[in-house]
């Protein structure tokens, strides 16, 4: 029974953490600039777009240079918020069985 207690405490504590971790990643952003400066991308850790600056010169691109900008940015950002997201659970310990 003393078994079953701790590990319910050990859930909470889990569970407690996971939730603090959260919190940090939400509040974490990055920018991150598309290759020709085009496009700007603000994500956060938790991987949530938060804004997307779109440059005026974009008119003088064709749709497939665009494309191709926008594809780059938004792989950048995931990847980089992927590595805040690591980089932050790198903190984290599971509770001992």
């Amino acid at each position: 029974m003393f078994d079953k207690i701790g590990q319910l405490k050990d859930l909470w504590k889990l569970k407690s953490q996971m939730e603090e971790i959260k919190k940090r990643l939400d509040n974490m952003v990055i920018k991150v600039d598309s290759p020709n400066h085009l496009f700007e991308v603000t994500i956060s850790g938790s991987q949530e777009v938060k804004e997307v600056r779109v440059d005026p010169l974009i008119k003088n691109f064709s749709e497939d240079k665009i494309a191709e900008e926008v594809k780059s940015v938004f792989n950048k950002a995931v990847r980089d918020s992927q590595g805040m997201a690591a980089q932050a659970m790198g903190n984290f310990s599971m509770p001992q069985a």
